[in-house]
């Protein structure tokens, strides 16, 4: 038996449309059809769900969790525009948008570079 677990993350009749693209703010506002994924983590299948869920899901989870730690320390951020020009949007959920691209929708422009040594 083959569990498509991909195809099931990625199905457009479980997630929408936009199935293919990188949306945190979509577990905001789960899709119906989501909440029946039987997934330990996230409702999605990657750890698989139920008797035969991952035993290391959370080993993986926090893994991650130390990648993403590991690399803030490594890396400075900057603002790539103005100060000024980040704003908070009218939304529900608060993002930050561009005062002067509102149309371009949530974005926070960074530049990102490797922390010096000494620092």
């Amino acid at each position: 038996m083959v569990i498509p677990i991909l195809a099931i993350n990625r199905d457009k009749a479980i997630w929408g449309e936009d199935s293919f693209e990188f949306r945190p703010e979509r577990w905001d506002s789960l899709p119906q059809a989501a909440r029946g994924v039987p997934g330990i983590w996230g409702h999605s299948l990657t750890f698989m769900g139920g008797h035969h869920a991952c035993i290391g899901f959370r080993f993986g989870v926090n893994e991650m969790k130390a990648l993403v730690f590991t690399l803030l320390r490594s890396l400075e951020f900057k603002l790539a525009v103005p100060t000024l020009d980040i704003v908070p949007s009218p939304t529900l959920l608060t993002r930050p948008i561009r005062a002067s691209d509102p149309e371009s929708g949530p974005q926070l422009p960074v530049l990102v570079r490797l922390c010096s040594q000494e620092e």
